[in-house]
C-alpha cells in the first residue's frame, strides 16, 4: 500500500526538533495537573493501555512526552519500570518531584529531545498522548519510537483525530499538526516496520465548546 502523495506534509518536514513551544510548557507545568480534563483523558488512556500491558506481560514502559508524567502515574503499578521522557525542564522538573513524593521507585524521569539524543535501551512499551502533533516530522518519531522498542514491543499513539486548526486557534505560532488521519498515520507505522497496527476513538475533548476525538492507534516491533 502505497501512502497518499500529501502524506509528505508529515515526512518531510524540519528534522531537527519539535515544534518552537517548549517554554510555553515550561510555563504551564507547576499547573499542569490541575486541570480534570487532562486528568480523564490520563486515566481513559490508562483504562486503554493496561489490557495491553497484562495480556502482553510488558515489563517496562517508556513514557514520550510524558509532561508531569500524570499517564505514568496510573500506569506505576502495571509495570516494573517507566522512564518519563519530555524536552521540557518544567514538565521534568514536576515530574521528578511527583515522583520524589510518591516514592515511586520504578520510575525515573529524563530531559532530552529522544530524536537527536536516543536512550541507547529498548523497552517493551511506549506511548505517548496528545505529543506527536506537536513534532514536525512524524516520520522520524515513528523511526525513533521503533528504535526504542525491543522485538515484540508495542507502540501506543494517543492524539488528536484530524481537525480543521481550530484546536490551536489561540496559538498563532503554531506549527505543528491539525491532528492526523488515522489512514495516513497507519500507512507509515507500517512503512517504519510495525505490524498489526489498528487504531479507534477512545475519547473527545471538549474545548472552546467543540469536540474533538482522540484516537489510540497501536502497533506491534516485530
Amino acid at each position: 500500500m502505497q501512502p497518499h502523495s500529501h502524506i509528505r506534509t508529515f515526512t518531510h518536514l524540519h528534522i531537527n526538533t519539535f515544534t518552537h513551544n517548549v517554554m510555553r510548557f515550561d510555563e504551564a507545568a507547576a499547573t499542569w495537573d490541575e486541570s480534570p480534563a487532562r486528568q480523564e483523558r490520563a486515566r481513559a488512556l490508562a483504562g486503554e493501555l493496561i489490557p495491553i500491558i497484562q495480556n502482553n506481560n510488558l515489563k517496562t514502559g517508556l513514557d514520550f512526552g510524558a509532561a508531569t508524567g500524570l499517564l505514568s502515574v496510573y500506569l506505576m503499578g502495571r509495570l516494573e519500570q517507566i522512564t518519563l521522557v519530555d524536552v521540557s525542564e518544567g514538565m521534568i522538573r514536576e515530574a521528578e518531584r511527583k515522583i520524589k513524593q510518591l516514592e515511586a521507585t520504578n520510575m525515573e524521569a529524563i530531559r532530552r529531545n529522544l530524536l537527536t539524543e536516543p536512550l541507547g535501551r529498548q523497552f517493551d512499551i511506549l506511548y505517548t498522548l496528545m505529543t506527536l502533533h506537536h513534532i514536525k516530522d512524524v516520520g522520524e518519531a515513528l523511526n525513533t519510537f521503533y528504535r526504542h522498542l525491543r522485538p515484540g514491543g508495542y507502540c501506543c499513539i494517543a492524539d488528536l483525530d484530524q481537525e480543521d486548526g481550530s484546536f490551536h486557534a489561540e496559538f498563532p505560532d503554531f506549527d505543528g499538526h491539525n491532528g492526523f488521519d488515522q489512514r495516513e498515520l497507519k500507512v507509515l507505522m507500517e512503512k517504519v516496520g510495525f505490524t498489526a497496527v489498528h487504531s479507534h476513538l477512545f475519547y473527545s475533548i471538549m474545548h472552546e465548546g467543540r469536540q474533538y476525538p482522540l484516537f489510540l492507534m497501536v502497533g506491534r516491533k516485530e
